[in-house]
């Protein structure tokens, strides 16, 4: 499994629908929010680069955006709300294949984490690329935030 622990910060500026996981059907959730995220920014031809983030946050929260083309503070529609973070330090694994194969993903890289003796950190995201009927050859970044290394 090919796994990059990256040391570089990188930032995100997403807009989005939030919600909270009860349980943990992530899928589910994230599907929902998608879909009404999506909703909004069609009906409103809100411009976007159209790839998805499922953004996930410590308490059980999860949070559905897309990065948005030049946006206005006025412009912004409702209920799409902001939301900005840094990853200081993360792992990065882009999964190739299907979606339903994401949740056995996770468990072996959370494993590997704990092998090399990191700590996760919050947030954790997924980067899906570009939709395409093969489902072999999907494309899904998965970074997981990890905490500092001791000094």
């Amino acid at each position: 499994m090919n796994i990059e622990i990256v040391e570089e910060a990188v930032r995100f500026h997403l807009y989005g629908i939030g919600g909270v996981v009860e349980n943990k059907p992530y899928g589910e959730v994230g599907f929902r929010l998608m879909n009404e995220l999506w909703q909004v920014v069609k009906s409103t031809n809100t411009p976007t680069t159209g790839i998805n983030h499922w953004v996930y946050l410590s308490d059980g929260r999860m949070f559905v955006g897309v990065e948005l083309r030049n946006p206005q503070p006025l412009s912004i529609p409702d209920p799409l709300e902001p939301l900005e973070f840094e990853l200081e330090r993360h792992m990065k694994h882009v999964h190739v294949g299907p979606y339903q194969a994401l949740p056995q993903k996770w468990k072996e890289l959370k494993a590997e984490l704990a092998t090399r003796g990191e700590v996760i950190g919050s947030p954790s995201l997924e980067v899906y690329g570009h939709y395409c009927d093969d489902p072999s050859k999907l494309e899904t970044t998965i970074l997981i935030g990890l905490q500092a290394k001791p000094a």
